[in-house]
């Protein structure tokens, strides 16, 4: 924290964060300041406690997270005098800053949450990564700004009051997330990605973004295949960068086409035998294409010889579970869960494992990508040419409007007209999520239909969902993820290919499929996306909507008073009765009833781990 010298609390947050570093845990205080670290020791096994400072100790740095480009900037800063004291990444943080200050945000590559002190201008500064990899909380509390990974450390500062933040979950009610800079908690804020805050004369004096992602398009004869050759060294390159590790390196293997690709681009410039991991379901708790996803999982750990181990996930095991795993968020989230039970596998065997996390949200692949240029087309009047939608032209027609926000907004899992049938007239504000979409486009640069699309959700739903369950679900088992698609270069390169290269006709992520051609079988780049999404709807229509009925009754709606018992219900009964549409809605409510009770109605109180080590400077 910034602010106080307060080793006993920045303890107890370290300690509820044990999860997160189980290897090590330190923390430093001084005047004006306490900053702590959990550690997995991935780089400098032996060395690299945080934080660390420079030789003088007037500036003190810690990170959770890895700086990928960290080798090059030690070289670059020893040529220039500054002298080290061990092998870790983070060291280069505090000489970082010594040397440029508030500008070395934009000289630092990787997934990072960085906080660093400098005690000569009694000054702090957070900075978070360019894609939102790693999580990073704050608050100011009684004259100090407090900064953690997650929500239920800021949890432990004295004095501080839980409040349930009404606008975050009017905005989850729609995305299945709460978006950045929100949280569910009043008075906790996240910083989003790529930004920056500075804290100066016991306030937050800036909060600013150091880096934007470029959509304009490239330029001149376009040919799809150089298109692709270039996308492949860099995403060589990428995954490269991420096998720096003093410890083995693992991979996710899902059968889809972003795993696969990861996985061949390592293992064909690999010296030793790469290790891969997959999901597979009970027949009794799967869906149709899930038995393809296997197989193709199968199929690329045997041509690249991987060792490969899979884990059996089942309906019960994710019920008995589902309140643990929410825990893990801090907020209400009802994304993709499956990560939690692919990382317990994998930390049996590993601390680091590589994903395909990010191909989706540059490339084009969900609804809403595959529906921006065809409804564009709709609008204009043209309809010969509407993609994975020619038959589809009353539903384009229902969608269809002035603006791309609008439309986008009809994919909410609650409409705003949704949300104002569920809530209790007294609970009624004006808040709008609508209103929050057409924000998030009006800041988007992009002109072609998807990338404007693409833009939008790599600032929101990308850091704010996907990475999130990443992160969090991984982090519960103590499991570290990485992924080449988000590697800077990547990202600037695949961000200004035009659209029509991403979705052309009903060929999603045109671009990256000719790229894996090199690496990959056809069926493994020709088969739908299935990837590691749970079967949940299916698992809802059982136990599950026993379970959903029971924890949303009236009496437990009761507690916060938000919805009304008679429209939950009906979601519920029409659920069961066969709309499968309401899916995510019962889902949503589920999620949220878990949490709400968890945090507010029976607040547990987390273990405390061993007690963490601390020195006074």
């Amino acid at each position: 924290m910034f602010g106080a010298r307060a080793p006993e609390v920045v303890e107890k947050m370290l300690q509820v964060l044990a999860h997160r570093g189980p290897d090590d845990q330190h923390c430093v205080a001084g005047e004006g300041f306490t900053l702590g670290a959990r550690r997995l020791s991935i780089i400098d096994l032996a060395g690299g406690r945080q934080p660390l400072s420079t030789p003088d100790q007037s500036i003190w740095a810690c990170q959770n997270g890895e700086i990928y480009n960290f080798p090059e900037l030690r070289s670059q800063l020893q040529a220039q005098g500054h002298h080290f004291s061990n092998r870790s990444d983070t060291e280069v943080l505090p000489h970082l800053y010594q040397l440029h200050g508030d500008g070395m945000a934009k000289a630092i590559h990787g997934m990072f949450a960085v906080a660093v002190w400098d005690k000569a201008r009694n000054r702090g500064l957070l900075i978070r990564d360019r894609a939102g990899k790693k999580p990073l909380y704050y608050c100011v509390h009684q004259g100090g700004l407090w900064f953690a990974s997650e929500i239920k450390a800021l949890l432990q500062i004295p004095g501080f009051q839980r409040k349930l933040n009404q606008e975050a979950v009017h905005h989850f009610l729609s995305l299945k997330n709460v978006p950045a800079p929100l949280s569910a908690f009043e008075g906790i804020s996240m910083l989003p990605p790529a930004h920056q805050l500075v804290w100066e004369d016991g306030r937050i004096k800036t909060i600013e973004a150091y880096w934007r992602l470029d959509w304009t398009p490239l330029e001149g004869e376009l040919d799809e295949q150089e298109l692709a050759d270039e996308l492949l060294q860099r995403l060589q390159r990428g995954v490269q960068r991420r096998l720096l590790a003093d410890v083995p390196v693992g991979f996710f293997l899902s059968g889809g086409l972003d795993s696969s690709l990861a996985t061949a681009l390592a293992a064909s410039h690999s010296s030793q035998k790469v290790k891969t991991f997959t999901l597979r379901y009970r027949a009794d708790s799967s869906t149709p294409g899930k038995e393809l996803d296997l197989a193709c999982a199968r199929q690329i750990a045997k041509q690249y010889d991987t060792e490969h181990y899979e884990e059996e996930l089942d309906f019960s095991r994710f019920r008995d579970e589902l309140p643990a795993i929410l825990t893990h968020f801090d907020e209400p989230f009802g994304g993709v869960m499956s990560t939690y039970f692919l990382s317990r596998l994998i930390v049996k065997h590993l601390k680091v494992a590589i994903s395909g996390d990010g191909a989706d949200e540059l490339f084009g692949s969900y609804l809403s990508h595959r529906l921006a240029r065809p409804l564009a087309e709709y609008a204009s009047g043209k309809t010969d040419d509407l993609g994975h939608f020619q038959d589809q032209p009353e539903f384009l027609a229902r969608l269809s409007s002035p603006h791309d926000w609008e439309w986008r907004s009809k994919l909410f899992v609650f409409t705003e007209a949704d949300k104002r049938a569920l809530y209790r007239p007294e609970r009624l504000q004006d808040l709008s999520t609508t209103d929050w979409m057409r924000d998030v486009f009006a800041r988007c640069t992009a002109q072609d239909p998807l990338n404007r699309v693409l833009e939008a959700e790599f600032l929101t739903q990308l850091p704010d969902q996907v990475l999130t369950f990443a992160d969090r679900l991984s982090m519960a088992h103590s499991l570290e993820i990485r992924t080449g698609f988000l590697d800077t270069e990547v990202m600037e390169f695949a961000a200004r290919i035009p659209g029509r290269f991403k979705i052309h006709g009903q060929e999603i992520k045109s671009v990256l499929k000719t790229a894996a051609r090199k690496y990959l079988p056809s069926e493994a780049i020709a088969r739908p996306k299935e990837g590691f999404v749970m079967p949940v709807n299916q698992w809802l229509s059982g136990w599950l909507l026993d379970y959903a009925r029971t924890t949303l009754s009236p009496a437990n709606l009761d507690q916060h008073g938000l919805f009304q018992a008679q429209e939950v219900t009906r979601i519920l009964e029409e659920f069961a009765a066969g709309n499968a549409a309401l899916a995510n809605k019962v889902l949503s409510l589920l999620c949220f009833q878990i949490w709400y009770d968890f945090y507010f109605v029976h607040p547990v109180s987390l273990p405390l781990q061993a007690p963490v080590s601390h020195q006074q400077v």
